[in-house]
Formats: structure tokens, sequence, C-alpha cells
């Protein structure tokens, strides 16, 4: 519900005329260039704000050769999940199936999977062991996946405060996922294969080495680029003549409203004639 600028009087929906009912200001044009002031402040720290995230952003993935090193690396996180991970060959009476792994042959397998008949073998005193260690390795291997992809994600947010601590975790928790899919599929072959001698083989392929390698390589480059301190380029932003940042030091970051401008008109006008003539002393001295 609106107030009047003037009075505060609450105006409800069937006030339509252009004035106040009570103290009858008009409405439209009470002090209408101080709240065009107060519109502009607002629009003018929006703007800052705004303006920061794409700095950041833009340092994050394409402002330093590093950064775009990074982003590379972290692309090659998900391309190696494409690679052969681990290789599958069943030998029976009517087939012979060979069958290499990979992150798109892994979503197939598993979006077709009778998981009813799967979790039925993990009773098996048999193949229970082999068959859980093979659901461990699967269910890693994904995780792992899903580390890549929110390292890709969340790759333009590397320049915030939490970015460095967000990205080792990231790419520490791809490896140690990694490394057990690799632990658990190979403790599946080797606990299968004496159970059905000449009917089953396989192991882990490069590829799984080469996801590791690559979430080794992303927490370097985050590691240098930590090292080297390189930080953000912001862009200058002013409200009115007045600096983003001596603005917020003084003033503070708020929604400001009539009453909150009148309180600091006066330093501001301070501060913006002190702006104003460095800047005429700067443009002279060039």
């Amino acid at each position: 519900m609106a107030s009047c600028p003037k009075c505060g009087k609450k105006l409800g929906l069937t006030n339509i005329k252009p004035n106040c009912p009570s103290c009858g200001v008009n409405l439209l044009y009470y002090k209408i260039e101080e709240r065009l002031e107060v519109d502009a402040i607002n629009a003018e720290l929006e703007h800052a704000k705004t303006q920061k995230r794409i700095d950041r952003l833009k340092n994050a993935t394409i402002g330093t050769p590093l950064s775009i090193v990074r982003l590379v690396l972290i692309l090659l996180v998900v391309g190696t999940l494409f690679l052969p991970l681990a290789t599958l060959h069943t030998v029976g009476p009517f087939f012979d199936d060979n069958v290499t792994f990979n992150a798109l042959e892994i979503y197939n397998k598993v979006s077709v999977m009778d998981f009813d008949g799967l979790f039925g073998m993990f009773g098996s005193p048999l193949l229970g062991k082999a068959f859980i260690c093979l659901a461990v390795s699967a269910v890693t291997i994904v995780v792992a996946a899903l580390c890549a992809l929110l390292s890709l994600v969340l790759s333009i947010l590397s320049s915030s405060p939490k970015g460095f601590i967000r990205n080792i975790i990231l790419s520490s928790l791809g490896i140690i996922a990694t490394v057990a899919s690799i632990v658990c599929y190979n403790m599946f072959i080797s606990g299968i294969t004496p159970v059905l001698p000449g009917l089953v083989e396989g192991g882990v392929s490069f590829g799984a080495y080469c996801v590791i390698a690559a979430f080794v390589l992303v927490i370097a480059i985050n590691v240098i680029i930590k090292v080297k301190g390189i930080n953000v380029k912001y862009k200058q932003c002013y409200i009115d003549s007045i600096p983003y940042e001596e603005f917020v030091e003084k003033f503070g970051v708020k929604k400001y409203d009539l009453a909150a401008v009148e309180a600091i008109k006066d330093e501001m006008r301070e501060l913006n004639d002190k702006y104003v003539k460095e800047n005429e002393k700067a443009k002279a001295k060039k």
C-alpha cells in the first residue's frame, strides 16, 4: 500500500485522485526533483553492484591468460570422461559382448538397467560382493562426472571470495571419486573372473587415469592463480561524481528513500564538489 510522500497517510486502491485526501499535496509532482535524485542514486548503486559481478565473471573466465588456461583444463576434465574408462568382455554359448565404458556408455547402460535384477545379485553368495563393487564403481564415476560439470558451471564464480576453495574441493572430490571407481571396478573384475573363468574379463582403461590427471591439473592451475594473487580489475563506478567505494564506505549500501537522501545530501554535495574539482585539475594537467 502506497503512502503520501508528505504526510505519510496510507493510500488505498480507491485513492485515484492526483492529490492526497489528507493534506491535499499533488502526489505526482511533490518533490519530484528530489525523488528523481533518489531513483538515480539507487539505479547507480545497482549498476555498480552488477558491474562488480561482471568484472569478477570476466576475470574468472577470460580476464587473464591463466584464467583461460583454467577454463580449458576444466573443459578437458569433462572431455576425458568420454575417453575409454573401462572395458568388459563377456562370452557365452550364444553371445560375445565387448563393451567399452565412458560417460555416455555408462548413461546408456544405467538408463535401461534392470535394477531389481541388480539388487537381487547383491544377495548372491558367489557374485554378491562383485556386483556391489560394480554398483559402487558406477556411482562414484557419476559423482566424478558431477564434480566436473559443477566445476565447469561454477568456474564463472572462481574470482568470488570462496571461489578458490570451491574449485579445490570439487576437483579433490572428483579425484577421490575416480580413484574409488577404479578400485571398485578392479575388485569387481577380480571377484567375478574366478567364478566365471574364461567367460568374463575386463579392466580399467587409460581414460580413467586421464580424468585423475585432468583434475590434478585443475588443482594446480588454481593454486598457481592463488599464489600469483591475480586481482580482479574492477571498472570504476560512480554515484553522482563520488567513487562507488567511497560512497559505500561513508554512507553504506541500501535502498535509499527520500528521507535517507535528505539526511546525507549536504555530505554528498561536499564530496561531489571535491571530485568535480579534482577531475577539472586532472583535465587541466593533460
